[in-house]
Order: structure tokens, then C-alpha cells, then sequence
């Protein structure tokens, strides 16, 4: 079983690799509704345009904590200590918000 799990885990991680490495125009967002407005479309599209411009680790940390993952889980999966995953997480928040004219609303997704 837990071979499975860790197998699993692995894919997951091995997708968040190359998440935001893919121009924003050949992405296929995910919707709450069927229905995304044309400024839910710009947010995303400048959204995954600005995480393509972090570096690899603050691209995956920023994607691990969205997906949910603690800051143990991420520090375990990128093999680096709790407090330097948090810290490059704040810079790459910090970065995102600067790049997206400080749009809170960028925070509320990975706090």
C-alpha cells in the first residue's frame, strides 16, 4: 500500500514540475463554473504568465501550497528545510504580487 501511495505522490509532484512551464494560451483552466468571465480569463492568463517567470523551486512551492500540501510535505518533496521553504514561498509570493500589480487576491491563494 504504501508503495502505491509514494507512486502516486511521485506523479503528482512530477506534474507540478512542469506546471506554468507551458505557454498560458495552450493551458486548459479548470472552471468553478462553466462560465468564466473575460477578466477571470486575463487573471489566469496573467497569472500563469507571471509564475512562469519565478524560478523552478518558488514555481513548485507556490503550486504545492495551492494543491494543499503543509509546509512538511513540501520541505520533504523539494528535500530542503521547513523554514527555507517558507521563506522562498513568501519571496515567490511577494514576486507574483509585484508582477500582478499587487493584487491581494493572488495572497489568498496560498495562505
Amino acid at each position: 500500500m504504501d508503495k502505491h501511495i509514494n507512486m502516486v505522490e511521485e506523479y503528482k509532484y512530477s506534474k507540478v514540475q512542469s506546471y506554468g512551464t507551458n505557454p498560458p494560451e495552450n493551458s486548459t483552466p479548470v472552471w468553478g463554473n462553466n462560465n468564466p468571465t473575460e477578466d477571470d480569463v486575463v487573471d489566469l492568463i496573467d497569472f500563469q504568465t507571471s509564475l512562469q517567470k519565478l524560478t523552478s523551486t518558488e514555481r513548485e512551492i507556490i503550486i504545492l501550497v495551492n494543491q494543499g500540501y503543509s509546509k512538511r510535505e513540501i520541505a520533504e518533496m523539494i528535500d530542503l528545510p521547513e523554514t527555507t521553504t517558507q521563506d522562498i514561498k513568501q519571496r515567490a509570493i511577494n514576486k507574483l504580487r509585484g508582477m500582478m500589480n499587487g493584487e491581494d487576491s493572488i495572497y489568498s491563494l496560498f495562505t
